[in-house]
């Protein structure tokens, strides 16, 4: 991985309130390093996320993303819910320490390879980033953590799972009879 340097990093379609930007914002004054967000301010139906105390970078290619989510010493996500969390993902592969929202989504799939907070308290979220942040050893250890786990979700993996799903469903599913035939 590359060398890390001292921010925060998170990603998100942010005028969506479900991925928690207001948190964030609450948080950033009492959070020691700087915190850097990307993705959309606006949304389709005129929703805005107006943040006042982190630096809102607005939607990025994906390369500068994923550049910004590897450079990053600490990548955060306050979202109130996730059916996966493609930005988590896409961060712990660069070997970033993740803090996460604790939502079940997030303690399923990086239980032992996060830190968590509550997502609903600011200062929760702050203490656990600068904790995080005061500590370089634990941030290298989660990042190791969560690049080991994000390896077993690949395309191929999940494309193996689909085949077994399906192999399942398939194999109890009764066989049809033939029009006319006779039980």
């Amino acid at each position: 991985f590359g060398e890390k340097e001292d921010f925060v990093f998170a990603a998100a379609r942010w005028w969506d309130e479900g991925k928690n930007g207001r948190l964030l914002d609450e948080a950033a004054p009492a959070i020691r390093w700087p915190l850097r967000i990307a993705g959309a301010a606006v949304g389709p139906n005129g929703e805005c996320f107006r943040p006042r105390h982190l630096e809102l970078l607005g939607e990025q290619p994906h390369a500068m993303v994923c550049d910004l989510a590897g450079r990053a010493g600490i990548f955060v996500s306050p979202s109130l819910y996730e059916p996966f969390g493609l930005a988590a993902l896409e961060a712990a592969q660069s070997g970033a320490a993740l803090v996460l929202a604790d939502i079940p989504t997030y303690r399923e799939i990086w239980k032992g390879a996060a830190l968590f907070f509550d997502p609903r308290d600011a200062v929760a979220l702050a203490d656990t980033v600068n904790g995080l942040a005061d500590d370089p050893a634990l941030r290298a250890e989660l990042g190791e953590r969560a690049a080991s786990r994000s390896s077993v979700f690949t395309p191929e993996a999940q494309a193996v799972a689909m085949l077994d799903v399906y192999r399942l469903v398939t194999a109890a599913a009764p066989v049809p009879m033939a029009a006319g035939a006779r039980a």
